[in-house]
């Protein structure tokens, strides 16, 4: 079967698929249901028997696979659900449009408004998506662009952002190392151009794990990381400092996501970060 033909996209109940034809099973499915905001699961690796997300875990049930979000956007908050934690003034991230771009590579768009408890709306949304190989390596790229509808302040907070959640289980653990060597609760709050996580999964003799590097024109890049105790990732530019956006101005950040099989070498990450110095 040729490259061209592996990769087939469909828009089914508001949900983006990408199916992997190559061995029947979906590859990726990006949800954008109506009251709900945005987010990857499952993703699964070549040959699909190895799912790289977890949705809804009971340590973290605000967290979605992958999907973005921030705390303190004009004193609302937009990373926990809606009345998970009622004493917290929480927002909501409404899809509002869902659209494919191409097949080859699959690349998609999906834009949302990010909506305040009293009613008003803050910001729009743009994520552009696309899911490509190379290297015998799967890569997913975002290109996050987010538009302040009146003056917008983001709260210096220790998370918030784009974050990823994998099925984590505290019997068999996860490594993560970040650019600059450091490893595992060490890496946490620290400044890195890319942190990469490995972890036992089920349906994979040597685990498996996702490399995410911040693009060097990210605001406050190299960007300082949330990792938990639970092996969440997170880039977080609002670590260092509030991020403040005058009424029709972006916030635009971009990265790029390494999927591979077993543990990745550092090295052979430097060679990938590299490229991505080129996008």
């Amino acid at each position: 079967m040729s490259d061209k033909s592996r990769w087939k996209l469909r828009i089914e109940n508001n949900c983006l698929f990408v199916d992997d034809v190559s061995n029947g099973k979906v590859a990726l499915q990006h949800n954008a249901r109506p009251g709900l905001r945005p987010y990857i699961h499952p993703l699964r690796m070549r040959g699909g028997g190895v799912c790289l997300t977890e949705d809804s875990p009971g340590h973290h049930p605000w967290q979605h696979g992958i999907q973005t979000g921030f705390h303190g956007v004009n004193g609302c908050d937009f990373w926990f659900d809606p009345g998970q934690q009622p004493e917290v003034v929480t927002g909501t991230i409404e899809p509002s449009a869902l659209s494919i771009v191409s097949t080859e590579p699959p690349s998609w768009n999906i834009e949302a408004i990010w909506r305040h408890a009293d009613g008003s709306d803050l910001l729009t949304e743009n994520q552009s998506w696309s899911l490509f190989e190379g290297d015998n390596l799967l890569f997913l790229d975002l290109d996050w662009t987010l538009q302040a509808i009146p003056d917008i302040e983001i709260e210096q907070h220790a998370y918030g952002g784009l974050f990823i959640r994998m099925p984590y289980r505290r019997s068999s653990g996860g490594d993560v190392i970040n650019a600059s060597g450091m490893r595992d609760g060490d890496t946490e709050q620290q400044a890195a151009t890319w942190v990469d996580l490995h972890m036992p999964l089920e349906n994979s003799e040597n685990g498996a794990g996702i490399t995410i590097c911040d693009h060097p024109e990210n605001t406050n890049h190299p960007a300082h990381w949330r990792v938990d105790g639970s092996c969440g990732i997170n880039p977080a530019p609002c670590i260092p400092a509030a991020i403040e956006l005058s009424a029709g101005a972006n916030l635009r950040l971009r990265y790029r996501l390494i999927l591979h099989d077993g543990p990745l070498p550092p090295e052979q990450i430097e060679k990938q970060w590299a490229t991505y110095l080129q996008v």
